[in-house]
């Protein structure tokens, strides 16, 4: 394990592991959501990147904050789009080029305000998304979960 807080500061970081044997890379995040109790969240890492991810789940309304957080792991750079599905349809979300060999995260909230949020990564090059939630559940108790998306691998 490696808390990447002695190698950088930043809100926006990603991390690319390689290794010449098989290995499996996981992410864990530690918290304190709105200055309360800590928490925390875990993801996998994902095996390739792809030109669109699928986000199933995220909610904008509620006190929940949602994050669509991208990785572009090109040394040239990747145009992202991001679609929201929600409870009154599709709604075109934000647009943006992000820089080789960068991630960039979008606070889903400056967009659309809804209980029923899902997300559809797209780009010009291949690019790995995830999703993150943070809520303070029944007034009191912070958390958070976190998902990396579903990657179109089929052509859909």
């Amino acid at each position: 394990s490696w808390n990447l807080g002695e190698f950088v500061t930043t809100y926006d970081i990603s991390t690319m592991v390689t290794s010449d044997k098989p290995v499996v890379a996981e992410r864990a995040v530690y918290f304190t959501y709105s200055g309360a109790i800590p928490g925390g969240h875990d993801s996998i890492g994902v095996i390739t990147p792809a030109d669109t991810w699928y986000l199933a789940e995220g909610c904008t309304a509620g006190g929940f904050d949602t994050w669509v957080l991208v990785q572009n792991p090109n040394d040239e750079p990747a145009n992202v789009v991001l679609t929201f599905m929600t409870d009154q349809g599709e709604v075109a979300g934000p647009t943006k080029t992000l820089a080789p060999n960068s991630r960039f995260s979008w606070n889903l909230g400056e967009f659309v305000t809804t209980y029923d949020i899902s997300t559809m990564v797209t780009s010009d090059k291949p690019v790995v998304a995830e999703r993150a939630v943070y809520f303070t559940y029944s007034g009191a108790i912070p958390g958070g979960h976190d998902s990396v998306g579903v990657p179109n691998m089929l052509g859909w």
